[in-house]
């Protein structure tokens, strides 16, 4: 026997407490995108202006702007995506909804890019150790200024150095943009989702890697603008001083070695401003439940 097969069952009605909810959570997530993305440029503008304007000092700070232009632009831009986190839209509404999760920091770190911020950091730390311990008093006694060849009969000094009267500042103003660093990056961790929908949540959780990587961008930046500088200059004064008769056999590698570490920090800075200046591939817009259609 072959009986006639009925009309398909339509799908029932959608919870209109529930749709309501996923729409004003999409909107949410839309404003937070919005505003997160409002306060990083505004903080890497102003980043850029205040930089210049530092790097351009007075004279009479012989070459500190210079030194302290690139931790001035990064702490601009953690300002501006900090003020961005702290004004993102937050869960609106009389009924709020959210989902049990565990959010770990290693899941919103690109790993290239975290490796690359380390590398720049230690290798920072450890030419300013170097340039601080070789560094001599220039003739205004100013520490660490002048870096002093020592001959039987004669002494040779080259300066500017980057020793104690440059490094201090150098390392003290990026220790303190890394620990702004970090205190921005728990606050885009530990920011409230703007709703529990999964492709809401997916939204946000793209917004939280941006928000991240501009934060390592700028941080990569802090570390590998100061580096750059200090190991061209410190090149300049060693070949100036492995043109001395006197002076030893190694010199002259370690002039090139530091020019090399210079170049290759450069390159460094302008990759970090390209992982800054153009984000990743936008994820899944968020659909909202009531327009999505059922089959």
């Amino acid at each position: 026997m072959i009986g006639r097969r009925g009309p398909a069952a339509s799908p029932g009605p959608l919870d209109p407490t529930s749709t309501s909810r996923d729409h004003d959570a999409a909107l949410a997530m839309r404003r937070t995108a919005r505003r997160v993305l409002i306060c990083r440029l505004a903080g890497l503008g102003s980043g850029l202006v205040a930089g210049l304007a530092v790097f351009n000092g007075p004279g009479s700070w012989l070459g500190m702007g210079a030194a302290l232009a690139a931790p001035t632009f990064a702490g601009c831009l953690l300002a501006g995506v900090l003020v961005g986190e702290v004004v993102a839209a937050r869960p609106s509404g009389t009924t709020r909804t959210a989902v049990l999760e565990v959010r770990d920091v290693r899941s919103y770190l690109p790993p290239p890019l975290t490796g690359w911020v380390v590398a720049a950091v230690l290798g920072l730390a450890g030419l300013l150790t170097v340039t601080s311990i070789v560094g001599s008093p220039d003739d205004q006694g100013r520490p660490g200024r002048s870096l002093v060849l020592a001959c039987a009969d004669q002494r040779t000094a080259a300066g500017p150095w980057p020793g104690v009267y440059y490094s201090l500042p150098i390392g003290l103003s990026v220790l303190g943009g890394l620990l702004a660093a970090l205190a921005v990056i728990w606050m885009v961790i530990r920011r409230p989702r703007p709703g529990p929908d999964p492709a809401v949540r997916a939204a946000d959780d793209h917004v939280r890697r941006q928000s991240v990587r501009a934060v390592l961008s700028a941080c990569g930046v802090l570390a590998a603008a100061p580096l750059a500088g200090v190991a061209i200059i410190a090149a300049g004064r060693l070949a100036s001083l492995a043109a001395q008769s006197c002076s030893p056999a190694w010199l002259p590698a370690a002039g090139w070695a530091s020019l090399a570490l210079g170049v290759a920090s450069l390159a460094a800075v302008c990759g970090f401003g390209r992982a800054l200046l153009l984000p990743e591939r936008a994820a899944p817009a968020a659909v909202p439940a009531d327009r999505r259609t059922t089959r």
